[in-house]
């Protein structure tokens, strides 16, 4: 039986489950994450969990799930990789982890004040089933904060034409599939969702956008991965919003 998207997405997070979680771990390695992508979820976070119900969805090894429970928070992670889970299991025993899938979560309806999702949304060809679901299990006026990849990056490829290397600019105007390796021989599987997708589908679910950031690494990243740096500082990488649900 030929694998579904997010069953070779699962099963390749699941292979390099120790890699993936190390290479979180190590800032050469890490710079999207560390420098990007975490602070500006931080920014929205941090300040507005304490003492509060919270979700980590797609909560990976679960080392955004300890920073989260470090501001004081009742926060507990979910994830589809059991290996992954396994890891965060180990890494955090005081913290309670659950295998599942982020669109048909076990947990009760308006169980949650704040829902936050780092880097997974990207997964969902249809993000309707995910928003919808976050809605139902957030309570009411509950927050929901995720990274998603902005929808103007990956728009620039390039490629080699007669052995010289061309830059291409893809279609804008189509939820493109992705296919890129984490890891050698490990294949995930994401969609590039346009912003109309986006904004509409959160709509669609009851929420209301309060704030977005379209975040760049601060200066002094650049010694960790200059090339790195130079990019995301001329183009975006990360899209975050923090929507209230109505």
């Amino acid at each position: 039986m030929q694998k579904t998207d997010p069953k070779i997405t699962r099963s390749s997070y699941d292979k390099s489950a120790e890699e993936y979680h190390n290479s979180l771990l190590n800032p050469e390695t890490n710079f999207y994450h560390k420098q990007i992508e975490k602070p500006a979820m931080i920014s929205f976070l941090k300040n507005i969990v304490r003492n509060k119900e919270v979700l980590d969805l797609g909560c990976g090894s679960g080392i955004f799930t300890k920073k989260i429970a470090s501001w004081n928070s009742n926060v507990v992670g979910l994830d589809f990789s059991s290996k992954l889970i396994n890891i965060a299991k180990r890494e955090n025993p005081e913290i309670k982890f659950y295998i599942g899938n982020a669109s048909k979560t076990p947990f009760k309806n308006s169980q949650f004040d704040i829902v936050t999702s780092s880097l997974m949304a990207h997964y969902f060809k249809n993000l309707r089933l995910l928003f919808k679901e976050v809605s139902r299990i957030l309570k009411r006026k509950g927050i929901f904060v995720f990274s998603i990849s902005h929808p103007l990056s990956g728009l620039l490829s390039e490629t080699k034409i007669k052995g010289k290397k061309r830059m291409m600019i893809m279609p804008y105007f189509q939820n493109r599939k992705v296919v890129w390796e984490i890891f050698k021989e490990s294949e995930v599987v994401d969609y590039q969702h346009t912003f109309e997708t986006i904004i509409n589908s959160l709509a669609d679910s009851d929420f209301v956008i309060e704030r977005v950031l379209e975040p760049k690494p601060p200066k002094e990243s650049k010694r960790f991965n200059e090339r790195a740096y130079k990019k995301t500082s001329n183009y975006p990488s990360f899209l975050i919003i923090k929507a209230r649900k109505k």
